[in-house]
């Protein structure tokens, strides 16, 4: 079976995966060895040159950030997630902020390699071979603005509403209306760019915008589902 994502070794002519830098025959080097991901370096392309950046992570040896940057992805997902249980909070309790955290790392987890996986089998339909940690790796490394949110806009939020944030007597938008809706558009547009660089993302696999904006789109359904079933988790009844 012959595979979108082969190319012709330069030397001898012999079919390699893209992924590879050296020629699986005569050992020729196919394109530039990267081996570790540059943090500082990576989230300034990912600004200005999201594409460069996510050529680098694909191809890197070795992951690095990947699993700290998951790790605090589960805290983004903990704070939407309890902020989507508010208006549902009446007579229930809810878990402890430890055991909340431990669901969340644990579900962030299984969600971002189910995708992950899901994302593997699309491209295998469309013969292009990849490796799964390519995947995974790009995927994490797309929700980069969601952590922004944590450094930014959460500490702000907190400033204003304080223990009022995850609260429904009163919910924040009826402490500080219009402050909330600002904020609130800050998030969407997070959300947005994150849908953007995951879209840029997987184009680096698929070499189709338009298939790689679907299949973004598909990816920020299931996680939504997941976040609403993580917030329903949330609550012992």
């Amino acid at each position: 079976m012959s595979y979108r994502n082969e190319i012709p070794c330069s030397n001898c002519g012999s079919l390699n995966f893209d992924f590879e830098y050296k020629c699986k025959n005569c050992k020729s080097f196919l394109r530039e060895r990267i081996v570790n991901i540059d943090l500082g370096e990576t989230l300034l392309r990912l600004i200005d040159s999201p594409s460069e950046a996510f050529y680098k992570i694909k191809f890197s040896e070795h992951k690095n950030y990947v699993l700290f940057i998951a790790l605090l992805l589960s805290i983004r997902f903990l704070i939407i997630s309890r902020f989507i249980s508010v208006p549902f909070v009446h007579n229930e309790i809810e878990l402890s902020l430890l055991l909340s955290l431990g669901i969340s790392i644990l579900l962030t987890f299984i969600v971002l390699m189910l995708i992950s996986f899901i994302s593997s089998k699309i491209f295998a339909l469309k013969k292009i071979k990849t490796r799964f940690r390519d995947i995974f790796s790009v995927i994490t490394y797309s929700f980069v603005p969601s952590l922004l949110s944590i450094f930014i806009l959460f500490p702000i939020e907190l400033v204003f509403y304080g223990e009022y944030l995850f609260s429904n007597n009163p919910y924040p938008y009826q402490i500080k209306e219009s402050i909330f809706y600002f904020l609130l558009i800050l998030e969407i547009l997070m959300i947005l760019w994150s849908i953007f660089l995951l879209t840029i993302g997987l184009n680096v696999f698929l070499k189709s915008r338009f298939l790689s904006f679907i299949l973004s789109i598909s990816i920020w359904i299931i996680i939504l589902v997941a976040l609403f079933i993580q917030s329903k988790i949330f609550l012992i009844h």
